[in-house]
């Protein structure tokens, strides 16, 4: 009975320690050095399911996938923006979606 308990907490516990593998990925940043700072109505986690509602979404394919944001309906940042602020590293499919985003203080 011990070894089926650990055998179902063990994918539990990989989990966990991914999540704090990576602490502050999503946190808003002070600035945007060598990125684009953009304006997005909608970020998404760079994970199956944010590349599966972006595809849902728009019907294109986010590859590569880099995270730890991806981003849509992004306009250049002009002093305000009423979305989500980021700076992101590069845009795919014509720039319908942006790559390697980080949350940004505007």
């Amino acid at each position: 009975m011990y070894i089926r308990t650990a055998a179902l907490l063990f994918p539990l516990y990989a989990l966990a320690s991914l999540a704090m593998a990576a602490p502050g990925g999503t946190e808003a940043r002070a600035e945007c050095s060598s990125s684009t700072k953009l304006c997005c109505a909608q970020t998404f986690i760079a994970d199956t399911a944010g590349v599966a509602a972006i595809k849902a979404i728009l019907g294109v394919t986010v590859d590569p996938v880099i995270g730890p944001l991806l981003a849509i309906s992004c306009t250049g940042f002009v002093g305000s923006c009423i979305g989500q602020t980021v700076c992101c590293q590069s845009g795919q499919s014509n720039n319908a979606v942006y790559v390697g985003c980080n949350n940004i203080a505007a």
